[in-house]
C-alpha cells in the first residue's frame, strides 16, 4: 500500500522561507499528520519561451533558490529544495503516481496570461485528482475584486499582521520528514536553465545578486544606513537614484521578500517626509498589481478600449534604434543601454523611454512592452503592463506625459554624468551641449571632439514630435467614447474619495 501522500510547497513568485504562508501551513499540517513535504520549484519550458523573459530573471530566480537551499541547511530544517525543468502538471502526475499528493499549497500569483492558464489546468488537475489546493494571497492584492471599495483599509490591515514565519520549533519536534523524491534525469537541474530567444538583449550586468538575505541586507542599507535620507531628492536622477532609491524591487518582484515585512520595517524606524514618500510607494505598488489582478487583459489590449482606434506608425528601424540606444538623443540611449547592461532604471526615465516610444514615435505599447520586460529586472507583470499604458496616455483617466528627453536630462543630470556613463561617445561634450549635440556651433562641436560620424544626429525632431503627440492625444481624449470607458475605469479602479482617510493617499 502507497506511504500516505505528500504535502507539496509550490514555490513559484515568492523564493523566501520567511513570511511564507503556503510553507508555514504545509508545516503545520504535517507535524499534525506525520506526513512528508516536498518544496518544489519548477522552472516551466512554455514559460523559458515567453517572450517577457530574459536569462537575467532566470539567473536572479535560480539565485534566490540558491538562498533558499543555503537557509534550510544552515538552520537544520531537514528539508530540501527541489528545482525541476519540466511542465507542471507533468511534475504533478509524477509525484502522485510515484508518491501520492496529499495537499498542494502555493501563493496566488498575479502573473502574465500563461501562467494564469497554467494556474486554471493546475485548479482542474487537482479537482480531478481529489487533491486540495490551498492558495494563499500575496502581496496584499484580493482575488475576486469588482471595484475598490474598502480597499486601502484592507491593504493596511494586511500589513499590520503578523509575519506568516513557520515554526521551526515545532516542525523538529514533530520529527518531521522530507520527501526523499529522485526525478527523471532529464528533469534534473544544476544550473539555472537557458534562455535562448532574446536576441534584442545582451547585457551581461552587473546585476543585483538574487536571494532572501540580499533582499533584506538592500532594505537595512536603505533604512538604517541612510539612504533614505536623500530619496525623495534623487528619485527622479538617472544617476544618484541608483544608491538613492531602496534597489529591494528585484526582490519584491520574484517573492525573496514581501511587502509586509518592508512595510513593518519601515513603521520601526520611520521618521520623516522620505520614510512617508516610500510608504506611498508600497501602497502605489499594490494597487496597480490590483488593478493588473482585477482586469489582466490590460496584458494585451488597451485598458480604455476606445484608444483602439488611436493612429500609430509601424517604423522598424526607429523601433529598432529605440531598444539598442541608438536614436540620437542622449538621455534616451543612455537610459535604454543603462537598463539593458544592468536590469536597473528609476522610474521618471522608465516613463521617459515609454512616453519617447509612444509620443515621439507614435508606436503602440505593445511594440515596446515585451522588450522592457525583459529588460527590467525587477519585472512585475501588474505594475509594468499597467504603468505602461499609464505612461502611453491610453488610460482616458491619466494626465497625457510627454516628456522632453533634453529638459529632463538637464533638469536631473545637469552635468553629463549619466550620458557620458553610457553614451561614451559624447565623453568630451561639455555640459552646455551634452543633452543636445546636434545644437552645438560647428566649430565647438569640432573643439569638443564630437561629430555624427561617432554618435547619430537625432532620428527624429524632438519638437515637432511632441507638438504632433499633444494634438493627437489631447484631441483623442475628448471623445465621448473615451469619456464614457474612463468612468467604468475609474469605478472599478480607483479608490472612492470617501474611503479616504488621514494617511492614507488616494490610489490612482
Amino acid at each position: 500500500m502507497m506511504a500516505p501522500g505528500i504535502h507539496v510547497v509550490w514555490f513559484k513568485r515568492d523564493l523566501r522561507t520567511r513570511d511564507h504562508e503556503p510553507l508555514q501551513r504545509a508545516l503545520q499540517r504535517a507535524s499534525l499528520s506525520g506526513g512528508r513535504v516536498l518544496l518544489l520549484q519548477v522552472y516551466e519550458p512554455g514559460m523559458l519561451v515567453h517572450p517577457t523573459t530574459s536569462s537575467r530573471h532566470v539567473t536572479f530566480q535560480w539565485a534566490c533558490g540558491d538562498d533558499v537551499a543555503m537557509t534550510l541547511h544552515q538552520e537544520k530544517w531537514g528539508l530540501t529544495f527541489h528545482r525541476v525543468h519540466a511542465p507542471v502538471l507533468d511534475v504533478l502526475d509524477y509525484l502522485r503516481m510515484k508518491h501520492g499528493i496529499a495537499s498542494l499549497y502555493s501563493h496566488e500569483e498575479t502573473g502574465v496570461l500563461w501562467t494564469y492558464e497554467r494556474d486554471k489546468k493546475v485548479a482542474s488537475w487537482c479537482k480531478k485528482h481529489g487533491v486540495p489546493w490551498c492558495e494563499v494571497a500575496q502581496a496584499g492584492v484580493q482575488r475576486g475584486r469588482s471595484s475598490r471599495i474598502g480597499w486601502v483599509e484592507s491593504w493596511h490591515d494586511n500589513m499590520a499582521r503578523p509575519c506568516a514565519n513557520p515554526d521551526l520549533q515545532e516542525w523538529r519536534s514533530s520529527e518531521g520528514r522530507d520527501a526523499n523524491v529522485t526525478w527523471p534525469e532529464d528533469w534534473a537541474l544544476n544550473a539555472a536553465p537557458t534562455v535562448r530567444h532574446e536576441s534584442d538583449l545582451q547585457g551581461v550586468g552587473p546585476f543585483q545578486p538574487g536571494g532572501e538575505r540580499a533582499g533584506h541586507s538592500y532594505l537595512k542599507s536603505f533604512l538604517h544606513e541612510g539612504r533614505i535620507q536623500a530619496y525623495q531628492k534623487h528619485i527622479s536622477k538617472p544617476e544618484l537614484s541608483r544608491r538613492s532609491c531602496s534597489r529591494i524591487s528585484p526582490y519584491l518582484a520574484w517573492g525573496a521578500m514581501t511587502i509586509r515585512q518592508v512595510y513593518q520595517a519601515l513603521e520601526s524606524t520611520f521618521q520623516g517626509r522620505n520614510h512617508h514618500a516610500f510608504g506611498s510607494r508600497l501602497r502605489w505598488h499594490c494597487h496597480f498589481i490590483q488593478k493588473f489582478e482585477s482586469e489582466h487583459a490590460l496584458e494585451w489590449r488597451n485598458v480604455n478600449r476606445a484608444y483602439d482606434e488611436l493612429p500609430v506608425k509601424q517604423n522598424e528601424e526607429w523601433l529598432s534604434r529605440w531598444k539598442e540606444g541608438t536614436t540620437g538623443i542622449p538621455l534616451v540611449d543612455a537610459c535604454m543601454r543603462a537598463v539593458r547592461e544592468t536590469g536597473f532604471l528609476n522610474f521618471r526615465m522608465r516613463a521617459m523611454l515609454v512616453s519617447f516610444l509612444t509620443h515621439h514615435m507614435n508606436h503602440s505599447w505593445q511594440d515596446g512592452v515585451e522588450h522592457l520586460a525583459r529588460c527590467f529586472l525587477d519585472f512585475e507583470p501588474g505594475i509594468h503592463y499597467s504603468q505602461f499604458q499609464m505612461q502611453a496616455g491610453v488610460t482616458g483617466i491619466n494626465t497625457v506625459r510627454i516628456y522632453n528627453p533634453v529638459k529632463q536630462g538637464q533638469e536631473h543630470d545637469p552635468e553629463g554624468h549619466f550620458v557620458r556613463a553610457w553614451v561614451p561617445e559624447l565623453k568630451d561634450v561639455s555640459p552646455e551641449w551634452i543633452h543636445s549635440p546636434w545644437m552645438a556651433p560647428p566649430m565647438e562641436a569640432t573643439m569638443q571632439g564630437w561629430s555624427s560620424q561617432d554618435y547619430p544626429e537625432p532620428m527624429l525632431d524632438l519638437v515637432a514630435s511632441a507638438r504632433e503627440a499633444r494634438e493627437r492625444m489631447w484631441s483623442f481624449r475628448k471623445r465621448p467614447e473615451v469619456k464614457n470607458e474612463g468612468r467604468r475605469i475609474l469605478a472599478r479602479h480607483v479608490v472612492p474619495p470617501r474611503a479616504q482617510t488621514k494617511g492614507r493617499m488616494r490610489e490612482l
